[in-house]
């Protein structure tokens, strides 16, 4: 496969939505914060706690030919029971985390498994069955036709004008969001990094000014290419990571949520 690279960052205006968002200015508090964080501690450091053989059970029993690993206390890799599974883990190349023979689906479903176990990003367990029941006899070529398309130049985030925008690669099981942290995922090192797409980022954004109701299922590969290009201009106005302002926006989210509920709770 090769291994083609994002450009979100220097994405045209006609095809960014740049133009249209100019007006939107980092918050105070959000360059303060990131400021703050360290990255390799924040973000690659970010761990859920998964339950492997709640996975690795029902990818035997689908005969989906992945594996769900993690790490336990002293951060050896392990298969089975309850492991701990940092965000870092899921890049290429990482030390101490081999994947099987089906690498690209380990990895697929590590991303599913710790968005399914964050409490910031979703918290909802929920098993992704990637079969295609149109391709008889080859029920998996259509997820790994798109792990392809996500990997190859033009990347599925390119936004250059030879850009084909015929949508997200076809995918059975896989929404955008699960997709957004692949490539997040297998672009590390990548200049433009594809960020993760995240409601409840998405949802902040939109409180503070972004015009964009849509939810993110909903989203057009045109909409997060734009999404894209709002969190790196952010973090360029902050000299920061991209990264920290996409986990900002995630904690003032809750956060609001969180005001309410107290509020909601105090009224009653």
């Amino acid at each position: 496969m090769s291994e083609g690279r994002a450009t979100i960052g220097r994405m045209d205006e006609s095809w960014s939505g740049d133009g249209a968002d100019a007006h939107l200015v980092i918050p105070a508090d959000c360059i303060a914060w990131c400021r703050n964080q360290p990255y390799a501690e924040t973000v690659l450091e970010d761990v859920v706690e998964v339950d492997l053989d709640w996975w690795n059970e029902r990818l035997a029993q689908c005969e989906i030919p992945a594996q769900v690993s993690g790490r336990d206390a002293d951060g050896t890799q392990v298969w089975k029971g309850t492991a701990y599974l940092r965000r870092g883990d899921l890049e290429p190349g990482v030390h101490g985390m081999g994947l099987g023979d089906e690498p690209e689906l380990d990895r697929l479903y590590m991303c599913a498994a710790w968005l399914a176990e964050h409490p910031l990003r979703g918290g909802v367990r929920r098993f992704v069955d990637v079969r295609s029941g149109r391709d008889a006899g080859t029920p998996f070529a259509a997820v790994e036709r798109a792990l392809v398309a996500c990997r190859r130049a033009p990347a599925l985030i390119d936004a250059a004008a030879y850009r084909d925008w015929s949508g997200w690669p076809v995918a059975p099981g896989v929404g955008h969001v699960l997709m957004s942290l692949y490539c997040w995922a297998i672009h590390s090192g990548a200049p433009d990094r594809p960020q993760l797409l995240d409601a409840a980022s998405a949802g902040s954004l939109t409180w503070n000014g972004w015009l964009v109701a849509s939810s993110v299922s909903h989203y057009s590969v045109r909409r997060y290419v734009r999404y894209n290009s709002l969190l790196y201009r952010w973090a360029a106005q902050a000299g920061v990571a991209p990264e920290l302002v996409e986990m900002w926006l995630n904690r003032q989210w809750h956060s609001r949520l969180a005001e309410a509920a107290v509020r909601d709770g105090s009224a009653l």
